[in-house]
């Protein structure tokens, strides 16, 4: 059960985007009146994503944010075309940075890049009430790996003698924040998402419960899966149209 094990909130709010530094002088962009956003690396047919330690933005402590963790990376694995990092080993390396949990779009990105992957999947628990009918709130950011040269420590590269230019374009691949971000309440009182529920247990099973597909929202545990299944679903079905549409583009 998700209470067995209550984690202290998070008294952090989910990190605020970084407005880029712009750097003036007349250069040629190869994005124009794109500057201040991230180019990124479309989605391919097959990633590889990390999932960073879910946040607790709620007022909720009845809930094991790592067993949350746990069950975003279980069900993203599920998804075909689509590897996760394990998660003991994303915990160790924050670790070893003296944190528990990604604090900037910066380090999201910094993160994938460490393990090879193409993304950071960075989650935060907005609501949670527990009782029947049970409400789940949730944001997802999805932190692309862009196109970008990059030094030793893994931080986008400048020489010394960069033009302005130069400057600009290495700048411009520093993550402002999310390439795709999704939010959503869960509320099992709604007809739209005991539909939802319904489908979601007919492919896991539930009616070999006496509860049936019921099942799914009277199991906290099963609840928070489905949450994390359904918003996943979006933000891949984003990212892969985007991609799609980037690869059509790169044809003509």
């Amino acid at each position: 059960m998700l209470l067995t094990k209550p984690r202290i909130r998070m008294g952090t709010a989910f990190f605020a985007l970084v407005a880029a530094t712009g750097v003036s002088g007349g250069c040629a962009s190869a994005h124009p009146g794109n500057n201040t956003h991230q180019p990124h690396k479309p989605i391919p047919p097959r990633q590889v994503i990390v999932v960073a330690p879910v946040l607790n933005l709620s007022n909720s402590t009845e809930f094991d944010t790592l067993k949350v963790t746990d069950a975003v990376a279980s069900e993203a694995v599920g998804f075909s075309g689509v590897g996760v990092v394990p998660v003991n080993l994303v915990l160790a390396a924050l670790a070893e940075r003296g944190t528990t949990r990604v604090e900037s779009p910066a380090e999201a990105v910094e993160l994938a890049r460490r393990f090879g992957a193409q993304a950071t999947l960075v989650t935060a628990v907005t609501e949670y009430r527990p009782y029947d009918p049970p409400v789940v709130g949730l944001i997802m950011q999805w932190y692309a790996v862009p196109d970008a040269p990059l030094s030793a420590d893994g931080q986008t590269a400048l020489r010394p003698n960069s033009n302005a230019c130069e400057t600009a374009a290495a700048l411009s691949v520093i993550p402002t924040g999310p390439q795709t971000q999704l939010q959503r309440v869960f509320d099992a009182a709604h007809e739209e998402v005991r539909d939802e529920v319904k489908s979601f247990a007919r492919q896991r099973d539930g009616h070999s419960s006496p509860y049936g597909w019921q099942r799914y929202i009277k199991s906290q545990e099963l609840y928070v899966r489905y949450c994390c299944w359904s918003l996943i679903r979006s933000i891949l079905a984003v990212e892969k149209s985007e991609w799609a549409v980037s690869a059509a583009e790169a044809r003509l």
